[in-house]
């Protein structure tokens, strides 16, 4: 059963910590398709967090075109802890995979690919909210080389420095070419009548304290059904504020082993050194995509590990490096996107608190795992 998640675009290979290298024996049919397009891609070419605008002035369609107002309604509306107007979303990310992972490994031979879309409500002065829906559009298998294709030349006209940490897009807006070329891909694919996943991870609605819920639906068949959250067999989970730098998850599954006690920050200080070397080592294993998929890890972890991380890294006076589970690159820049000092204001992994852009480490690691088999299996023009 495939399990709710809001940061996560899964993983590529099961091992340990290194960027892993894709079987290249087993690349995907391209059929008929050449590349045209030569560029190497970046953490900025398959993932992408566009400026806020303000008074409308998004060149996206409609949100009510991209999402259906009866999925919409069912896990904002009708619940109504989390309420606002589908026309208030502004599309501020984007993200593309060749498939939609529920596993760890690379994506089936059948595959086909995946964009999910993140939107959030945003006020009068171009501000975002702190509330984001995540939509799931398929991108079928047979044109999955072309769009690749087409990504590497977003990533040409964009000109980001492949090795770049994940940034806040300028291209959208200012360069018309790029602007055009991926209006007209969203408008392509990401339609009402396709969406298969629609999620919510917002502030709850009226609250004095911060509290958030994580919800969501997804296509079985010819139906939506409400998503379970691996772990605790629940359809919301609900995360509070509950000090300057612990969270409360209500219900929690302690998985990775530790996970429960990394959140719970007077636990953790009291834990022997090897209980808490295991949590450490439980938030990095919940941040590496290949060991963990949206199915055996809950909601909150990939929203939580980046706020508290440092923290309990100091202390327990462990450096990071050191951490086995922990994802690296010698590639890319893996640094997370946004300012510390936001982040227990929020929990948002990839979009926008108000004015500032944050992205959680996990979004990083997805990102540059997405790419080793992108350039793989879909190799660029030489």
């Amino acid at each position: 059963m495939k399990a709710l998640s809001f940061s996560c675009l899964l993983s590529l290979v099961a091992c340990s910590g290194a960027m892993p290298v894709v079987d290249a024996g087993s690349p995907f049919d391209a059929g008929s398709y050449t590349p045209v397009e030569s560029r190497q891609l970046g953490l900025n070419d398959v993932t992408y967090l566009f400026p806020l605008v303000a008074d409308a002035g998004s060149p996206f369609p409609a949100p009510e075109s991209m999402i259906p107002y009866p999925l919409f309604d069912r896990i904002s509306t009708v619940p109504g802890d989390v309420v606002t107007d589908l026309r208030r979303l502004q599309l501020v990310a984007l993200r593309f995979d060749v498939c939609d992972r529920a596993a760890t490994g690379p994506c089936p031979e059948t595959a086909d690919g995946v964009i999910r879309l993140v939107l959030q409500p945003t006020f009068n002065d171009g501000t975002a909210e702190d509330v984001a829906f995540h939509a799931f559009y398929p991108v079928p298998r047979s044109e999955v080389p072309e769009v690749v294709d087409l990504f590497r030349a977003l990533a040409r006209l964009q000109d980001v420095p492949t090795a770049s940490a994940l940034k806040v897009n300028t291209a959208l807006g200012t360069n018309a070419l790029f602007t055009s070329t991926l209006v007209g891909f969203v408008r392509k694919y990401a339609l009402a009548s396709n969406i298969f996943r629609l999620t919510v991870f917002g502030q709850k609605t009226n609250q004095a304290a911060l509290i958030w819920v994580f919800r969501g639906v997804e296509r079985r068949g010819d139906q939506f059904v409400r998503i379970q959250i691996p772990g605790i067999q629940e359809i919301d989970q609900v995360t509070l504020l509950f000090s300057s730098t612990e969270f409360r998850t209500m219900p929690q599954a302690n998985e990775p082993k530790g996970f429960a006690r990394a959140m719970n920050a007077s636990e953790f200080r009291m834990a022997s050194p090897a209980d808490q070397r295991e949590a450490l080592e439980a938030m990095a294993a919940s941040d590496n995509p290949t060991l963990h998929t949206s199915d055996t890890i809950q909601c909150v972890t990939c929203h939580v590990t980046t706020t508290v991380m440092a923290d309990r890294l100091s202390i327990a006076n462990v450096s990071a490096g050191t951490l086995t589970s922990r994802y690296t690159s010698t590639q890319f820049d893996l640094t997370p996107l946004g300012d510390d000092s936001a982040r227990f204001r929020t929990l948002r992994a990839l979009g926008w608190i108000r004015s500032s852009p944050l992205v959680a480490q996990r979004t990083v690691n997805e990102t540059a795992n997405v790419i080793a088999e992108i350039e793989t299996r879909f190799p660029p023009a030489r």
